[in-house]
């Protein structure tokens, strides 16, 4: 197993974390607690859940898994996260109770500020007392280090990320979408600040097109699986890749990417960069160049999540983008304002039919 330091922490954290949103429905908590108890033996020391993973779940069995853990956690240290989409102290420290329960206990390592999507909403959140709660939480003890979770593009999380000194942030990362959120890294390398990144194969979007990602292997015998692992291990600035670990074959696959890494030369990477362009093709590469629409319509976020129906072929992959990573619920906020004046098709670097895809996202939105 690789380790780096979780930012100012000076933690040593895994570079693969086991990621608690994707056990199946089919498995019995006995078996989930297995599987991640297998994770902690074969050297994983980063947990990532939620209270309402896997319809409330996840905690649970993390619960399972950690009270035998507990055991060596001495010789063996672990450290857990999880997040509160609260703003007010009463319902951030009902969160917080809750999920100290159900994971059997005393303290949170790395507690998130869950779902930040756009600046102004984190000073929303801020402004009814969240930081000052989150500050009280760990003087007294429930919890270790302040972190935040976001979706938001580069640029953005720097508004953030500077704001107060966090120990970590937890950001959407893959070989897909790195062009869109790379500058961030760069912000959380000057801030010292820890970095995890989720969705590392693209929600699954990469190992179910593992023709159009190929360009990321490096060898012939490597699965794409591996290849868009290594890929971003190969950045020294992420700390951890949280894979969702819905069974044992995850787990196996995501631990020999780990163990077989080998530093991928700088030309090489040039190479994937160049790759992902001829690769996507149709598909937004998320450079940004069109993030200035006199409108304000938010044109990279809606091009993403047309990407989503590209790689997996529903329609519906679009409004659930568009819902539950962006946070864009309906067409009349956003497309009803389009002048049609040509501007983002003029700025895209891949000529996409924009004002098209337009009127294809509108017809899958609720009215």
């Amino acid at each position: 197993m690789i380790y780096r330091k979780f930012g100012k922490t000076g933690i040593d954290i895994s570079a693969l974390g086991f990621g608690g949103m994707r056990f199946e429905s089919s498995q019995s908590p006995e078996d989930c607690a297995m599987l991640i108890q297998a994770g902690y033996d074969a050297g994983i020391n980063y947990f990532d859940t939620a209270p309402i993973y896997c319809n409330g779940k996840s905690e649970e069995y993390y619960g399972r898994a950690f009270a035998e853990m507990k055991k060596t956690r001495t010789q063996k240290p672990f450290y857990v996260a999880t997040k509160t989409f609260e703003s007010r102290e009463p319902k951030i420290r009902r969160d917080l109770e809750n999920s100290l329960k159900r994971l059997g206990l005393d303290c949170i390592d790395f507690y998130y500020i869950w779902c930040i999507l756009r600046p102004e909403q984190y000073r929303e959140r801020v402004g009814r007392g969240l930081l000052d709660a989150f500050v009280r939480l760990k003087e007294q003890g429930l919890i270790r280090h302040i972190c935040f979770s976001t979706h938001m593009s580069g640029n953005e999380i720097e508004k953030v990320i500077y704001d107060y000194p966090f120990d970590g942030v937890l950001l959407g990362y893959s070989a897909m979408n790195f062009a869109y959120r790379e500058m961030a890294l760069s912000f959380a390398e000057k801030a010292k600040c820890g970095v995890a990144v989720m969705n590392p194969l693209g929600g699954g979007l990469i190992p179910q097109n593992p023709q159009r990602f190929s360009f990321l292997k490096q060898r012939q015998e490597e699965t794409v699986v591996e290849a868009a692992l290594r890929f971003l291990l190969n950045d020294p600035r992420i700390t951890t890749m949280l894979v969702g670990m819905g069974k044992m074959k995850h787990l196996q696959e995501a631990l020999s990417a780990v163990d077989g890494f080998k530093a991928i030369p700088a030309e090489n990477i040039e190479k994937i960069r160049l790759g992902l362009k001829e690769a996507f093709n149709e598909l937004c590469t998320g450079c940004g160049y069109c993030n200035y629409c006199p409108e304000g319509i938010p044109v990279p976020k809606l091009m993403d999540s047309y990407n989503q129906y590209l790689l997996s072929h529903k329609k519906q992959a679009i409004a659930d983008r568009m819902k539950w990573h962006w946070e864009i619920f309906y067409r009349g906020n956003h497309l009803d304002k389009c002048t049609r004046c040509m501007q983002c098709e003029r700025s895209c670097t891949q000529h996409l039919p924009i004002l098209a895809r337009f009127q294809e996202i509108q017809k899958e939105l609720p009215n």
